[in-house]
């Protein structure tokens, strides 16, 4: 099997075939299946603390932003709603996209493997040359994690992120089959019922989601994998996806990673801004850095060879040497398209 690294899930066809034809689609902008919830307060979200996570670049009150009064996003609950907002950004991406990018992910199937003891994701061919997305559940409990703990941070002014980080980091670098998923009484029960808490945690997983999938289905776009077409579901059973995903795992190639950093910064960013002017919160590349910053510290504590890190850090570079990299493409990117 050829292999490219890759960040998370879904099936792209229909949304590939929907962006076809201009050369940044025009077409209403996908509709999240969870709604929203009435009350987000205007002004929200406030600025970021300054210890704990990486800040956000621009912060979300940025000033160029156009001020206004937006609904509470409906919380994130359970395995299938995570999968399914994974399938609502990539969609958000695709939009933006090339009619030229769009075909060559068109049919490419998004497949999630279910085990929630690796965290990785990946795009390749298999060894029929058919093109595929995959990604693992702890990866998308770990995002979670995250998003939950720094939402708490950001409304409460807790340092719910490091205690989080204290408590997954040790077991997962070293132990086998440890998970990333939020442990019990991290955050306490007034602040988890909280609306402003599940609203702002999506937007913070949707945040490093986008990221996570631009790098990735830029890797098939720019034809790192070998494969463009997909073969819409196949045979790609949850058996043989747990099999790559744990065994076989691509070689790194740094001029492609790097590449797909560039275009998945300017595709997230891209997409970001579309997102004005209508119910959501605007990505930036805070997603990224959030992403690097927490594989950053698995491998302080764990050291490169660590066992959730194998994967990742062999199929990607270093994410220390990543984050000022996309930094400086996304401020590229800004001065390139002012506004």
């Amino acid at each position: 099997m050829r292999a490219a690294s890759i960040l998370m899930m879904l099936s792209l066809g229909a949304i590939a075939t929907a962006t076809a034809g201009c050369e940044v689609s025009t077409n209403p902008r996908p509709v999240s299946p969870y709604g929203m919830q009435p009350g987000y307060p205007p002004g929200y979200p406030p600025g970021y603390p300054q210890g704990g996570y990486p800040p956000s670049y621009p912060p979300p009150n940025d000033p160029r932003q156009p001020p206004m009064a937006l609904p509470l996003l409906a919380p994130l609950a359970g395995e299938a709603s995570l999968r399914e907002e994974v399938r609502y950004v990539v969609s958000e991406l695709v939009a933006t996209l090339t009619p030229e990018q769009a075909q060559k992910i068109k049919g490419i199937p998004l497949k999630f493997d279910p085990d929630a003891s690796e965290i990785n994701a990946f795009a390749g061919c298999e060894e029929n040359g058919h093109a595929y997305l995959a990604v693992t559940q702890g990866l998308l409990d770990a995002v979670f994690a995250i998003a939950q703990t720094q939402a708490t941070d950001e409304l409460f002014g807790t340092r719910t992120y490091d205690m989080y980080m204290a408590a997954v980091v040790p077991p997962l670098v070293k132990a086998k089959g440890a998970r990333a998923t939020l442990p019990s009484g991290i955050i306490a029960p007034q602040y988890l019922a909280d609306p402003r808490v599940g609203s702002r945690a999506r937007e913070l997983y949707g945040e490093v989601v986008a990221f996570t999938m631009a790098h990735e289905l830029s890797h098939h776009y720019l034809g790192h994998t070998g494969c463009e077409g997909g073969a819409g579901e196949g045979d790609f059973s949850p058996a043989l996806l747990g099999h790559i995903v744990t065994t076989i795992v691509p070689g790194l190639n740094q001029p492609n990673e790097l590449a797909a950093d560039t275009y998945g910064t300017r595709n997230t960013l891209a997409s970001g801004r579309a997102r004005w002017g209508r119910p959501g919160y605007r990505w930036t590349e805070r997603g990224a850095i959030t992403l690097f910053a927490f594989f950053t510290q698995l491998q302080q504590v764990g050291g490169s060879n660590s066992n959730v890190l194998l994967g990742f850090l062999r199929t990607h570079p270093n994410p220390e040497l990543r984050a000022p990299n996309v930094r400086a493409i996304a401020n590229d990117w800004r001065r390139q398209n002012p506004g």
